[in-house]
């Protein structure tokens, strides 16, 4: 007999998505859609969650900020085929430059008091030429 499970859902104003979609793994298997052109107001980071990160459609630019101050932006499409992992202690976040769909997995459940935030300027997100 068919069993369900009803997982969470959020929207705000960059994106919409269900979360914890698969029961009975450690972390949470997440699906989101995102509207293109919305600034992040801040980077976040976690003390013990990885996360892994796919772009099934769309493009995503992505911005790393390291301990020691180095930075990284680069995008990803449906057509790289590869999954961005992101360590624990790496400040992170993104923007669709397209309208576009992500899958993620977060190694733990979502723990709000591992999710650490800091504000960033909108002009910080420009991709350099």
């Amino acid at each position: 007999m068919p069993q369900f499970y009803e997982y969470r859902t959020h929207s705000d104003n960059r994106r919409s998505g269900s979360y914890d979609i698969v029961p009975g793994v450690t972390g949470d298997f997440n699906f989101t859609k995102h509207s293109a052109g919305i600034i992040p107001e801040e980077l976040h980071m976690h003390k013990k969650q990885t996360d892994y990160f796919t772009v099934v459609s769309g493009k995503v630019m992505f911005r790393l900020v390291f301990e020691d101050g180095k930075e990284e932006k680069f995008i990803m499409t449906d057509n790289d085929k590869k999954t961005l992992i992101i360590s624990p202690n790496i400040w992170h976040g993104y923007t669709a430059l397209e309208p576009s769909i992500m899958v993620f997995y977060l190694s733990y459940k979502f723990d709000s008091s591992d999710e650490f935030r800091k504000k960033t300027n909108p002009s910080e997100w420009k991709l350099s030429k």
